[in-house]
């Protein structure tokens, strides 16, 4: 929608490259008149663009979208935190900030080396993005399409510059985050059958994590998938979950429970601090530093250099996160991952194939931490017999039952990963993550949607 233009401004040029070289110098400034007052300040600044192309049977759109912003924190002797937000990237808009949080007219000295120059990545011409595009949606022209009923590709490109300035530091990161999606549709009874497939990955258009043919044949393929009419027979079961599965309950679990915002709600700590174990197959770490990750960074938005952190080690949790983030770099300090890593097994995924279901597609989960209460929704279920497929396919089924029983009963993990992305709106403002998950083996509850007859 944003691509084709619906609602979505046209966006000014980027900056030219003297003002950007310029921002430095401007944040260094307004550091140093804020130090002369304050004993603890730290600046964030942040230019991002966005280009969006998408493709259908309408034709192809292409939208842009420009965000500057800055943020200027300070803390009295008092321990009090102040800040201040700006969408003015230019000296006088910071100058007014630095004015509003009450800095000194003349600026401390600040001894600070200049940092290392960021990534160069090279400019992305209309053409080339276009020729991608198209790419993508002729994917699976070898595939079996007569009951497409709608096809679409997409390409996102975030092109992000962040500073970070205090009196003890200054850096730079520049990233380019890329998302290449795939969606089909086809009808299957009195409704769509609908999959998408999507890569994502930090660097140029052209690196090899885009979309493949292949990918895109098995999103049409999918799509055919002839549905089983009725209702699945619901019960415990013994559930496979694809590697997009895992990934949803992964990151509901480390965002409802393994950060340090979610431990000082008491009902966490105490859960936490019961002595449980998840499985002893599950090892997890948040790793921002994995080179070409989508969500990966150098350092957060508080200034601090980015670390691999470890969170649970043969399913005894060993860490959490305090990362901080701000949405767009700009919105409410939060903690929240960036790049988890759940690590994989050493078996084909052949081998976890047994008696119960296969489920695929992620469409949503909703977790409660105060109860630990997941309910997680998936595309289909399919179900297995002596590991094989009976070609029974349920559509909108829901896995359901509590997050640490669901991680305590996984007994099987395989070789095979496959990657997930987010790209998440919070307040109009993105926030990227990545989970690399593998296939496992748990058992749940499973039942038809709501909604299914």
């Amino acid at each position: 929608m944003f691509a084709f233009g619906c609602g979505a401004p046209i966006a000014p040029p980027r900056a030219p490259a003297q003002r950007v070289a310029d921002v430095r110098g401007w944040l260094r400034d307004a550091v140093g008149k804020l130090a002369a007052v304050f004993p603890t300040v730290h600046a964030l600044a942040v230019t991002r663009s966005r280009t969006t192309a998408a493709i259908d049977v309408l034709g192809i759109g292409v939208a842009r979208a420009r965000r500057d912003g800055v943020v200027l924190s300070v803390q009295d002797a008092k321990g009090t935190w102040r800040e201040h937000v700006t969408a003015d990237l230019s000296r006088s808009g910071i100058e007014a900030a630095v004015r509003i949080l009450g800095g000194a007219r003349t600026a401390k000295k600040l001894d600070l080396a200049v940092p290392p120059p960021p990534l160069e990545l090279r400019e992305i011409d209309e053409l080339e993005l276009k020729n991608r595009l198209g790419a993508t949606q002729r994917g699976d022209l070898s595939a079996p399409s007569s009951r497409i009923v709608y096809a679409a590709a997409l390409i996102d490109i975030d092109d992000v510059d962040v500073w970070s300035v205090s009196p003890t530091h200054d850096r730079q990161q520049r990233a380019r985050r890329i998302r290449n999606r795939a969606t089909r549709a086809a009808w299957a009874g009195t409704r769509p059958q609908i999959d998408e497939v999507e890569s994502g990955w930090s660097g140029n258009l052209g690196d090899p994590a885009a979309l493949t043919d292949d990918d895109v044949i098995s999103a049409t393929m999918k799509a055919l998938q002839q549905l089983t009419p009725g209702r699945p027979a619901e019960g415990e079961a013994n559930v496979v979950l694809e590697p997009g599965v895992v990934a949803s309950v992964i990151d509901v679990a480390v965002r409802g429970l393994l950060t340090s915002t979610a431990t000082r709600r008491p009902e966490v700590a105490k859960r936490l601090g019961s002595g449980a174990t998840l499985s002893p197959l599950l090892s997890l770490a948040d790793d921002p530093l994995v080179p070409g990750s989508y969500g990966g960074i150098l350092f957060d938005d508080e200034g601090e250099l980015a670390t691999h952190v470890p969170l649970l080690d043969a399913g005894k949790v060993v860490g959490r996160l305090s990362r901080g983030t701000r949405a767009g770099h700009v919105g409410v300090l939060d903690v929240a991952p960036s790049n988890l890593v759940l690590q994989p097994g050493t078996v084909p995924r052949s081998q976890l194939m047994g008696d119960g279901w296969l489920l695929e597609g992620r469409v949503s989960v909703a977790y409660d931490p105060a109860s630990d209460r997941v309910v997680l929704t998936v595309a289909r279920a399919r179900e297995l017999k002596n590991g094989s497929d009976t070609g029974r396919v349920f559509a909108n089924v829901e896995l359901a039952g509590e997050l640490a029983t669901l991680l305590a009963r996984v007994d099987g993990v395989a070789a095979d990963t496959g990657t997930t992305i987010v790209r998440e709106d919070i307040g109009g403002e993105p926030r990227w993550r990545t989970i690399s998950a593998p296939w496992l083996r748990t058992r749940g509850f499973v039942r038809a949607g709501r909604g299914i007859s």
